[in-house]
C-alpha cells in the first residue's frame, strides 16, 4: 500500500536532491531523485510527476526553464503550478490591445501566445 508524504517532507526531499545535483534537464529525473528521497524516509512514500512539478514550483529554490512549442490548446492556467495566468498585451499599429502572451505571477511562467512548455530545466538558486 502507497502512501502520500506531506507538503514539508517533499520540500526537504526537493531541498536535497536538488542540493546534490545543481541541477536536471527533465522533469522525470527530478522526480525520481526526489522519489528516492522520499523513500529514505518511508518506502511507502509516491508521488505524480503533476504534483512534484507543482511543489517545485512553488518551493522558492527552485529555477525553472522550459522550452515551449506551438499549441492550439487554450491556456486556462499556468502549466508548470497550476495558478492564475495574467496576460502580457501589447498595442497594435491601429491602437488596439492585444494578448501577446502569458505569465504566471507564483513560478514566474512565460510562454506567447499558443504556446506551452514540453522541456523543463530545473537550477538550484540558493
Amino acid at each position: 500500500m502507497y502512501k502520500l508524504p506531506k507538503e514539508e517532507e517533499i520540500r526537504r526531499a526537493i531541498f536535497n536532491a536538488i542540493k546534490k545535483e545543481k541541477g536536471f534537464n527533465s522533469l522525470k529525473d527530478f522526480r525520481n531523485k526526489i522519489l528516492n528521497e522520499l523513500k529514505k524516509i518511508d518506502e511507502n512514500y509516491k508521488i505524480s510527476t503533476g504534483r512534484a512539478r507543482n511543489m517545485i514550483a512553488r518551493s522558492g529554490f527552485v529555477k525553472i526553464s522550459t522550452k515551449n512549442k506551438k499549441s492550439d490548446k487554450k491556456i486556462l492556467k499556468c502549466p508548470v503550478c497550476g495558478g492564475a495566468l495574467e496576460k502580457i498585451k501589447n498595442l497594435s499599429l491601429l491602437g488596439e490591445k492585444i494578448v501577446v502572451g502569458y505569465r504566471c505571477k507564483i513560478c514566474r511562467y512565460k510562454a506567447g501566445k499558443g504556446e506551452m512548455p514540453y522541456r523543463y530545466e530545473f537550477h538550484f538558486t540558493k
